[in-house]
C-alpha cells in the first residue's frame, strides 16, 4: 500500500516520521545528496533508476538500499523488489544486474580476490556463496540445500564478514571483479 508520495527530502523525512513505512521507493536521481539523512530513516530503500544512478546509490551512500530496479523494467520487477526488500533478501532486477556487474568489474581494483579474506570459507559457506552469486534469495538457497532459512542467514553473514563487505550486492560485485 502506498501511504505517501513526496517531492523532496523534507517531505520524505516528515512522511517517514508520520507513517513509519517498512519500505521507501526512491527514484534513482533523487535524494543521493541527502544520503546521510536517509541512513537513519529505519526503512529499507528500493531505488528505481538507470545503471548510473543505482550504482551511485550503492557506492556513495550508507543508506539501507535493499533493492535496485531499472527504470525501464516492467512494474512486476518493482513489485518483486519491494517483496524481497521487505523480507530482507534483497533484489537487483534483470535490467540492472548485467550492466551493474560490468560497471563494478570495470571500476573495482583488480587486486580483489573472489572473497578477500584471510579466513578461509567452509565448504558450506562456499556453496552458499555460489548460490548468492547466482542471485538466489535465502529462502531459495535454504530449499536447495535442505537447510533452514535461519541457517542460510548465518552462513551468508559469515561470508559477508569474511569478505569484508556489508551487503550481498558488494559481495557479488567483489566476486565478479576477477
Amino acid at each position: 500500500m502506498v501511504v505517501a508520495e513526496v517531492g523532496d527530502i523534507g517531505d520524505l523525512l516528515s512522511a517517514v516520521e508520520s507513517y513509519d513505512p517498512d519500505i521507501v521507493v526512491l527514484e534513482g536521481q533523487s535524494q543521493i545528496g541527502h544520503a546521510q539523512e536517509l541512513t537513519s530513516i529505519g526503512a529499507a530503500i528500493v531505488v528505481v533508476g538507470d545503471v548510473d544512478s543505482t550504482t551511485r546509490w550503492i557506492c556513495t551512500t550508507q543508506a539501507d538500499v535493499r533493492a535496485l530496479v531499472h527504470c525501464d523494467d516492467p512494474e512486476e520487477e518493482l513489485v518483486e523488489a519491494v517483496r524481497r526488500a521487505s523480507d530482507g533478501t534483497g533484489y537487483v532486477s534483470p535490467g540492472l544486474s548485467g550492466p551493474l556487474l560490468r560497471y563494478m568489474r570495470a571500476t573495482l581494483p583488480r587486486h580483489l580476490s573472489v572473497v578477500p579474506t584471510h579466513t578461509p570459507l567452509t565448504s558450506r559457506e562456499s556453496e552458499v556463496l555460489q548460490l548468492v552469486r547466482r542471485g538466489m534469495a535465502n529462502k531459495e538457497i535454504a530449499r536447495r540445500l535442505s537447510l533452514s532459512e535461519k541457517t542460510i542467514k548465518f552462513h551468508v553473514s559469515n561470508v559477508l564478514a569474511k569478505a569484508h563487505v556489508a551487503s550481498r550486492a558488494q559481495l557479488i560485485a567483489s566476486a565478479a571483479a576477477m
